[in-house]
């Protein structure tokens, strides 16, 4: 039997060891689970010509059955889409002539030879559930992956839409976290399929932080897209973004994850308050945003502190500070690991795998088709945003530190909209501006770090002279980018701006 290359839409749910028997629990009351043992192994050539290009290739035991599968993959989408092309075989071989008549063809000439890459075993129980419109297959996946001599753990939960809308799926797995005895069970979606993660297992190699940038959530925007439909394809991809970060966060202490989730976050919630005349969005979802928010906030600040901030100011000082800037730092690095502890408590926490799942089933709905496009919207919101900036920036030197704090925000979310309205603007003048305006926020962004700075490390400081070296230099370095904050400022009035 041969599958024609139908594009499967499916969810991926992580689950920690300790709620597997509770959700095990919550699945049997959608009956009996039909069980199987799969081994799996994965196809490639020597240079991973396939991986690099987007597909995988296997070859899986299913009971007494043996099946050959090329997958295109989508990228490391939570809620993917992914090609999938499925032949029966009568034994355990790769059969390359079944390949001729997919998009996978072009890539192996006859002479490429084809070798084991990985190898996954895992036993899965199955249930088919109904619901409303939708069939979906739900499949509970306890194994590991094996490369060589290295092992990873797989415990996940996959939903698979056979019939029905692709935002069902986040909907029934948030009614299966929620529901039963014991409380809320995190199942945080998860990207990557097993094909990604025996890759880089295989290639013993960690993965990677995630951008969160204009070219990953705004590509393909048109001027005369819904405003409405825009977003929600903008949150969607910066969901994808948080979530690979939030995993990567759990996983490894590359500050970088932490960052890049913030950045994530700040960009869907700049792009909601730009159009939040034009959607409806769930309050407690907007609550849910700004407490993750906060929570990784203070760690990305510890993070940047003790990384960064701390040993340039104490290499600022007097010598005869070195001491006691040695036992502050140490103090300093215990509240950072505090709150890095909080921020991943926070990740790994049943709400904020449902706030994803949330935000995963919003940005799937389809949108309305009442929203005014991109092209009506962008002038009069890039004007608001731009007078709000510079109202706030008048006379920046003589402003308190919370203020100044204020026109860093506003900057920052001008940025956001220039870059949400940018196919709508005119793309030469509006690069231009967005360069001048990231220059301002460097300078904000250093303003602000020493300020945070001086708070968190004046409060930790001792002795009193240390206290007082503080006060001083912190004086000293909020005058010097106050000063190049109103050179930049000054720099940005002076462009041309990219909206009528």
């Amino acid at each position: 039997m041969t599958t024609a290359g139908p594009t499967e839409v499916e969810l991926k749910l992580t689950v920690a060891a300790a709620d597997l028997p509770r959700l095990r629990r919550r699945l049997e009351r959608f009956g009996r689970a039909r069980r199987m043992r799969l081994e799996t192994i994965y196809y490639d050539t020597a240079d991973g010509l396939l991986a690099a290009n987007g597909f995988a290739l296997r070859i899986r035991r299913a009971g007494r059955r043996w099946i050959q599968t090329l997958k295109s993959e989508a990228g490391s989408s939570a809620l993917a889409r992914r090609g999938e092309w499925e032949w029966a075989l009568t034994r355990p071989r790769l059969d390359r002539a079944r390949l001729a008549k997919t998009p996978a063809a072009s890539l192996l000439a006859p002479r490429r030879r084809l070798v084991e890459q990985f190898r996954t075993r895992f036993v899965r129980d199955t249930w088919i559930v109904d619901r409303r419109d939708a069939r979906i297959e739900l499949a509970l996946d306890v194994g590991e992956v094996i490369a060589g001599d290295r092992t990873e753990v797989i415990r996940e939960l996959e939903l698979e839409l056979k019939s029905g809308a692709a935002e069902a799926l986040p909907a029934l797995a948030l009614d299966i976290a929620r529901a039963g005895s014991g409380g809320a069970i995190a199942l945080l979606p998860y990207g990557d399929s097993k094909a990604r993660r025996g890759q880089r297992l295989a290639a013993n190699a960690a993965p990677q932080p995630v951008k969160a940038n204009a070219q990953r959530l705004f590509a393909g925007m048109r001027a005369d897209d819904d405003a409405e439909a825009a977003l929600k394809r903008a949150i969607g991809r910066a969901t994808e973004a948080l979530l690979a970060n939030a995993h990567g966060a759990l996983a490894h202490d590359d500050p970088e994850f932490i960052h890049q989730a913030r950045v994530s976050l700040r960009r869907m919630r700049s792009a909601l308050r730009l159009l939040h005349r034009h959607v409806e969005f769930p309050a407690r979802l907007s609550a849910d945003l700004r407490w993750i928010a906060r929570t990784l906030g203070a760690a990305r600040d510890w993070d940047v502190l003790v990384g960064e901030s701390l040993p340039a100011i104490a290499a600022s000082l007097d010598p005869s500070m070195a001491s006691a800037c040695e036992r502050l730092a140490a103090r300093a690095r215990q509240q950072r690991e505090h709150a890095r502890g909080q921020a991943r408590a926070a990740l790994a926490s049943p709400r904020f795998a449902a706030a994803a799942l949330a935000l995963l089933a919003w940005s799937a709905a389809p949108a309305r088709g009442t929203a005014p496009s991109l092209q009506t919207l962008a002038a009069k919101r890039l004007r608001r945003q731009h007078a709000r900036l510079f109202d706030a920036a008048h006379a920046f030197t003589g402003l308190s530190v919370e203020k100044q704090h204020r026109v860093r925000i506003l900057a920052k979310r001008l940025r956001y909209a220039l870059d949400f309205f940018a196919a709508a603007l005119p793309g030469r003048i509006a690069a231009a501006y967005s360069r001048r305006l990231a220059a301002l926020q460097d300078e904000l962004g250093a303003l602000n770090d020493a300020a945070v700075a001086h708070a968190r490390l004046r409060a930790l400081a001792r002795p009193r002279a240390l206290r007082d070296a503080l006060d001083a230099w912190a004086a000293r370095a909020r005058t010097e980018r106050a000063i190049a904050v109103e050179r930049q400022l000054a720099r940005l009035r002076e462009r041309p701006v990219p909206w009528r």
